[in-house]
């Protein structure tokens, strides 16, 4: 049985997350932990790591159905930044008003993209988890760009790499589980076949804590990487 130390999900979208917390019974949140997220995007994120860039006001782009506003897309990055901003009373749409929230966003994805950081350490064991969607499956050789933009960030950190697809597909470097989870509404989808497919890993998390700054683990330093890949 494989134990590790953390379990990060890179997405692409919020169920990714809950089912991973659920069945391996942790809460310590991630930078992707809430966003939607496409291959693509996750690469740049990465390679850049750059809240600027991030939360750009002019890079941010309103995505409306009807009268409601649904949810703020990055134009670079692609990815939806579903939970990044405040809701209306009804809890499904974005509140007209989300730029007040702006410093707020930022500060909570500094937080969690220095805890990413913190993880570059030999005492860590993590795995990364990666759902695709059917475009994702398209395009199957970024997974193996995101996993070395990843191995590039963390280098000291002892990693492993979980692909969930609903195919089954797998990638270079990438361990492939088959998750077919037909069910959209509610959110969270299906718990009794996630729970099912997980099992058959053997995987565990033998210990649960955030990654604490000391002063043997290296600081975290926003900002871009050196090399990377697309």
């Amino acid at each position: 049985m494989a134990s590790f130390t953390d379990i990060v999900s890179l997405g692409y979208r919020c169920r990714t997350t809950r089912r991973l917390r659920d069945h391996f019974g942790f809460e310590t949140a991630f930078p992707f932990d809430w966003w939607v997220t496409p291959l693509k995007g996750a690469i740049r994120i990465v390679q850049d790591w750059d809240l600027d860039a991030l939360y750009d006001p002019d890079s941010l782009r309103e995505v409306w159905i009807g009268d409601r506003l649904a949810y703020i897309k990055h134009e670079h990055y692609g990815v939806k930044l579903q939970h990044d901003f405040p809701f209306e009373p009804d809890g499904k749409w974005v509140d007209r008003n989300w730029r007040a929230g702006l410093d707020n966003a930022r500060a909570r994805s500094r937080h969690l993209m220095e805890r990413f950081d913190a993880l570059n350490c030999a005492d860590r064991r993590v795995l990364f988890v990666r759902e695709l969607d059917g475009k994702d499956e398209r395009a199957i050789h970024r997974a193996v760009g995101l996993k070395t933009v990843i191995q590039q960030r963390i280098p000291l950190a002892e990693t492993a790499f979980l692909l969930i697809s609903r195919s089954g597909i797998g990638a270079e470097g990438w361990i492939a589980l088959q998750i077919d989870d037909p069910l959209e509404d509610p959110w969270e989808g299906n718990a009794a076949i996630w729970d099912a497919a997980l099992s058959t890993l053997g995987f565990s998390l033998g210990r649960s804590d955030a990654p604490q700054e000391t002063s043997q683990r290296p600081r975290s330093a926003l900002g871009p990487l050196e090399a990377g890949a697309s």
